[in-house]
C-alpha cells in the first residue's frame, strides 16, 4: 500500500513539474497582453509622433465627375470615370481603376531639418498585368503617390476670407515625390522619409512637381468644393499654364472631384493648426521660453523625443515660473515614451501641480491624472496607478473607466 502511494506521489510530483513551465508560459502571457493594451490604449492618449506624423487630416469620400463624349457628365464614388461610358461599364483589369481613383487622401507632417513640411497622400487601387501586351492575368494591390511641401503652402490652398465661386490653382513646389506599389507590403513611412533626406542632402533630384486646382462654390448655402490634384515636372513653364488665371476656368471643364465645403476646410485647417512658427535664432526671439516650447513641441511631433525634451528644460531656464503645466506634460510623455517613467511621474507631479484658472485648458490638466497613472503602471505602482486612474475618472477623463475595469476592480470583470 505504501508502495502504492509512493507511485501516485511521484506522478503527481512529475505532473507539477511538466505543467509549471505551461503555467508560467500563461502567466507571462497574460501580464504582456495586460501591458500591450494598457500601452495601445495610452498611445490614443499620449500626443502623437513619429518620424512622419500620424494623419493630421483626411478625405476619404468624394464624387468623381467627368464630362462624357455625348456632351452629359458622369459621377462615381473616388474615382474619375472615363470620358466613354461604355469604358466606364469595363470593370475587367485596368479599366476598373477608371481615369483617376483613391482611396484616401491625407495630410502629415515632417520635419526635415529645422523646416516644416506637410505631405499630401494619395493612397489608390492599383495593379498590374502579369502579360501587359496580352493584358492578361490582372493583379490587384494598392500603391499611394506622395507629395512632400512647405508647410507655408497650406494658407494659400484655402485662404481666409475663402473666395467663393473663383476658380485658382496652387503651385506647391513640391520638394520631394514619389509612389510607392504595392505599399501594403512595404514599410513605406521609412522609405518616404529616406527619399525626402535624400533630397535635402543633395544625394537625389526632384524632377516632379503638383498643382492643386481648388473651386469653391457657395450655391444658396450649398457649399461643395472641387478640387484637382495635377501631376507636373518642375518646369516653370508647364507651371505657368496650369496657374495663370487665364487657364484656371479650363482646368475644370472635363474633370475633377468634389466634397461638401467643409470636408475639404477641414481637410487643411486641421493640418494649418499643426504649424508652428520658431525662430531658427533664440536670441532673435521675441519671447525665449514661447520660442524653446515650440521647438520642443516640433521635435516631439517628429518623433524626436530627446531634443524634445532638450527643449523643454531650455524652455524651461528661459522661463522657470512659468505657470504653463503643458511644457511639463510635454515633459513626461516624451520621458515615458523614453521609458524614463521616474521622471515622467516627476514631470506630471509638477504639472498637476498648476491647476488651470482656465476652464478651456481643464481637460488637457486633468489627462495628467491619466498618464501619471499610466507611467506608475511601468513602475509596477500598480496601487498609485489605480488612484490617478480613479482621479482622472472623477475629474471627468472617461477612458480611465476602461483601465479601472481592467486593472483595478478584480469584482467587477
Amino acid at each position: 500500500m505504501l508502495k502504492l502511494k509512493a507511485i501516485y506521489f511521484r506522478h503527481f510530483i512529475i505532473l507539477v513539474f511538466a505543467l509549471l513551465p505551461l503555467l508560467s508560459f500563461s502567466q507571462s502571457k497574460r501580464e504582456k497582453k495586460k501591458k500591450a493594451k494598457c500601452e495601445a490604449v495610452s498611445e490614443q492618449d499620449l500626443i502623437k509622433y513619429a518620424s512622419l506624423s500620424d494623419v493630421e487630416s483626411s478625405i476619404k469620400n468624394a464624387k468623381g465627375w467627368a464630362m462624357q463624349n455625348n456632351g452629359a457628365w458622369y459621377s462615381m464614388n473616388n474615382q474619375i470615370p472615363f470620358p466613354d461610358q461604355k469604358a466606364n461599364r469595363d470593370k475587367s483589369g485596368a479599366r476598373k481603376l477608371g481615369e483617376d481613383n483613391f482611396i484616401v487622401l491625407e495630410l502629415r507632417k515632417l520635419m526635415i531639418g529645422n523646416k516644416q513640411y506637410n505631405v499630401l497622400i494619395k493612397k489608390y487601387r492599383d495593379g498590374k498585368y502579369e502579360f501587359p501586351i496580352l493584358k492578361e492575368n490582372w493583379t490587384d494591390f494598392n500603391s499611394l503617390d506622395y507629395y512632400v511641401f512647405s508647410s507655408t503652402k497650406l494658407a494659400k490652398i484655402l485662404p481666409d476670407p475663402t473666395p467663393f465661386n473663383q476658380k485658382y490653382a496652387i503651385n506647391l513646389n513640391v520638394f520631394a515625390r514619389g509612389t510607392i506599389k504595392d505599399y501594403d507590403h512595404k514599410n513605406w513611412q521609412s522609405i518616404l522619409v529616406g527619399n525626402a533626406q535624400q533630397v535635402h542632402f543633395g544625394e537625389k533630384i526632384n524632377g516632379w512637381n503638383l498643382i492643386l486646382a481648388v473651386y469653391p462654390i457657395n450655391n444658396n448655402d450649398n457649399r461643395v468644393c472641387r478640387f484637382r490634384l495635377i501631376k507636373s515636372f518642375d518646369n516653370n513653364y508647364l507651371t505657368s499654364i496650369y496657374t495663370g488665371p487665364n487657364n484656371w476656368k479650363r482646368i475644370f471643364d472635363h474633370s475633377f472631384y468634389e466634397v461638401k465645403f467643409y470636408t475639404f476646410q477641414n481637410f487643411i485647417e486641421q493640418a494649418k493648426e499643426d504649424y508652428i512658427p520658431v525662430n531658427t535664432s533664440s536670441g532673435a526671439a521675441k519671447d525665449p521660453y514661447k520660442n524653446f516650447y515650440n521647438w520642443g513641441i516640433l521635435k516631439y511631433q517628429t518623433g524626436d523625443y530627446i531634443k524634445a525634451i532638450d527643449y523643454f528644460e531650455k524652455a524651461l531656464d528661459a522661463n522657470p515660473k512659468t505657470k504653463d503645466f503643458m511644457v511639463y506634460s510635454y515633459m513626461g510623455n516624451a520621458q515615458s515614451k523614453l521609458h524614463r517613467f521616474n521622471d515622467a511621474v516627476g514631470s506630471y507631479n509638477r504639472a498637476l501641480q498648476m491647476k488651470p484658472d482656465n476652464i478651456m485648458d481643464y481637460s488637457n490638466w486633468v489627462r495628467n491624472y491619466f498618464n501619471r497613472g499610466v507611467a506608475k503602471y511601468y513602475l509596477d505602482d500598480m496601487n498609485g496607478a489605480c488612484i490617478d486612474w480613479r482621479k482622472a475618472l472623477e475629474l471627468g477623463f472617461g477612458p480611465a473607466h476602461d483601465y479601472i475595469l481592467e486593472y483595478c476592480n478584480d469584482k467587477e470583470k
